[in-house]
């Protein structure tokens, strides 16, 4: 607790709004939790099987056609294990050509109290199965 009142005072002192830093965490938060979903394969979690996408290499070989079927994956798990994310779409940017890379945005609306922020992270799936998800725009 004296670490959080440490860093609240900071930010006071600094001229920083305590809504805005505590908006920010919140973010953050979510975009961790958006790296761990992207970054976890199904059925790596005995209890929840779901989780997580699909397995990358499967994706890879059914290209093009699987590049669609893998923005739905992202959202529908995104929309099941994210729920601060609310209203989420996802939509697929492009893929590189000389390696498998496919960019998507995921889109959506973080409620606090009787405001509403729509958000927009970037996340690039790598051939290896890895992920990444980071913040391109947030509005009110």
């Amino acid at each position: 607790m004296k670490t959080a009142t440490s860093f609240n005072f900071l930010k006071k002192i600094l001229g920083i709004s305590l809504n805005k830093a505590k908006e920010e965490n919140l973010i953050e938060s979510i975009q961790s939790n958006l790296i761990l979903i992207l970054n976890t394969r199904q059925g790596m979690t005995e209890a929840i099987p779901d989780f997580g996408l699909p397995d990358i290499h499967q994706v890879y070989n059914a290209l093009p056609k699987s590049l669609d079927g893998l923005g739905e994956e992202i959202r529908r798990t995104i929309s099941k294990y994210e729920p601060r994310l609310q209203n989420v779409t996802v939509r697929f940017l492009n893929k590189a050509s000389d390696t498998f890379r496919a960019s998507y945005h995921i889109v959506g609306e973080v409620r606090e109290g009787s405001s509403i922020s729509k958000i927009t992270f970037q996340t690039d799936v790598i051939r290896d199965g890895s992920a990444n998800a980071y913040l391109v725009n947030q509005y009110q």
